[in-house]
């Protein structure tokens, strides 16, 4: 019986230390999490759509639905395409993905890849290769073997003369021959997604292997639109190449007409572009005109003669004539809030969360083709900020979608101030953190120490007991 009653004591003692164990511990964790407490919870928003368009898209005040009004538009062209500039939307196409022969047109991707690879003041030299290899009766504009020019001249002999062989010479000043350009030619046309296309030389000489579609074209000269170097060429209407080692100064006048004001086919909102023509080609021609703030790329291929002009303005028209401002996103309809944190050493310190509100509202001037309701917006957002943060900071965006292509975006800012925790305060609360740690260890010691002395003492005091007991019954034992 006294066995069975130490034996409930030690299990009770036990029990009785290990609740106060579990708690004491407890208590050093919460102690620990109140300053360094780590995101357990991300939000995953990296590079993610959230489909908003019952939010965000405003359907009230206009209509939503498509106005089918597409009218058909008569062109002697076998392939076309209308595209706005900065959109990439297709307002217009004929055949714009079946396959056609570019000619000369196709200098408008050397010319790109000149402007990013290249420096203008840069001499090129025209090499044998350059001057003698670029096919019978290749418009040039009479270079000689050896003659240099600058990179900025060449480009200007390319684009307004549509000189083949100063294409060659730029090309083997890029990549340091002919062959190595051309596949750099073939990939950044696959870059910009043009991919239906295939180019065999720099300047559009025929070659079975040569080959675009009037939608790869209108990609290309969408992305070469964005140097403005590029802009001031083809919007130049005549040019002088000052006198060179060879020969004299050259005056070029632009070869296209939609831009030459004493031309029966000029266009006053023409900025510029390149024409070509081969006997398999036939004409062709991409454009670039601007109305306001409304930017359109025009690309006709196998045309006829200067048709091409006619072509092109009847597209321009067309384009310009069906735009209308839309809403698109109002900014209060967004609200969102993201975590904030604070870098110290290899912790991240959760200092609290940040309202995040769209900076503006967006409309946009659009053709009354689209249907808004095909927009969607993604949002662009990190998964958590890094402090400091200020009122106005922006840290995101909000892409607006339609048919693969970003049309607009709207900033997406914070409506919340949030300092970071001075570091000697931090290293402050660590060194406390440290001593409570320490502290509770002490204690804990103390404590399993005490325990397990009177744990001890209870098993030494059962021992003598049960001793005892036996030496009494060994007297008896011996007495009987």
């Amino acid at each position: 019986m006294p066995n069975k009653c130490l034996f409930k004591k030690f299990i009770l003692l036990l029990i009785l230390y290990t609740i106060f164990f579990i708690n004491s511990s407890k208590f050093y964790i919460y102690a620990q999490n109140l300053e360094t407490n780590q995101i357990n919870q991300s939000i995953d928003l990296q590079n993610k759509s959230i489909d908003l368009k019952n939010q965000l898209i405003n359907p009230q005040n206009q209509s939503a639905n498509t106005t089918n009004d597409t009218q058909q538009i008569e062109l002697i062209a076998e392939s076309a395409v209308l595209m706005d500039a900065k959109t990439g939307i297709v307002l217009y196409d004929k055949n714009m993905n079946e396959k056609k022969y570019p000619a000369s047109i196709t200098k408008i991707l050397t010319t790109l890849i000149a402007l990013e690879k290249g420096n203008l003041t840069d001499t090129v030299k025209h090499s044998h290769n350059a001057i003698f290899n670029i096919g019978p009766g290749s418009s040039n504009m009479g270079m000689k073997e050896n003659e240099e020019l600058l990179l900025k001249d060449a480009l200007y002999g390319i684009m307004l003369k549509s000189a083949n062989e100063v294409s060659m010479a730029v090309a083997e000043y890029i990549s340091g021959d002919v062959d190595s350009f051309v596949d750099l030619m073939n990939n950044r046309a696959k870059q910009l997604g043009a991919k239906n296309t295939h180019f065999a030389n720099p300047h559009g000489y025929h070659d079975e292997n040569h080959y675009t579609t009037s939608y790869d074209m209108a990609l290309i000269m969408k992305e070469a639109l964005k140097n403005p170097e590029f802009v001031n060429i083809i919007s130049t209407k005549t040019y002088t190449i000052p006198a060179t080692n060879l020969s004299p100064e050259k005056i070029l006048t632009n070869s296209n007409k939609l831009i030459l004001e004493d031309s029966p086919f000029y266009y006053e909102y023409c900025v510029g572009g390149k024409t070509g023509f081969t006997d398999k080609a036939g004409n062709t021609l991409v454009s670039y005109a601007k109305k306001g703030d409304l930017e359109l790329i025009a690309v006709v291929l196998k045309s006829k003669g200067t048709e091409i002009y006619n072509d092109s303005k009847k597209l321009f028209e067309y384009g310009f004539s069906i735009y209308e401002n839309k809403n698109i996103f109002q900014k209060n309809s967004f609200e969102k809030t993201i975590p904030v944190i604070q870098n110290f050493k290899d912790k991240k310190i959760d200092l609290g969360e940040a309202k995040l509100l769209a900076k503006s509202d967006l409309s946009l001037n659009l053709p009354k083709t689209i249907d808004i309701t095909k927009i969607t917006p993604k949002i662009n957002l990190q998964e958590n900020l890094i402090a400091p943060v200020n009122i106005g900071d922006v840290v995101g965006k909000i892409d607006f979608v339609y048919e693969n292509n970003i049309i607009s975006s709207v900033d997406i800012v914070s409506d919340t101030k949030i300092d970071t925790i001075p570091e000697k305060k931090l290293l402050l609360k660590e060194t406390i953190k440290k001593i409570i740690l320490i502290i509770i260890i002490i204690i804990l010691s103390i404590i399993l120490f005490i325990v397990l002395i009177i744990i001890l003492g209870y098993i030494s005091r059962a021992f003598f007991k049960m001793r005892r007991k036996r030496k009494r019954l060994k007297r008896k034992y011996k007495r009987n």
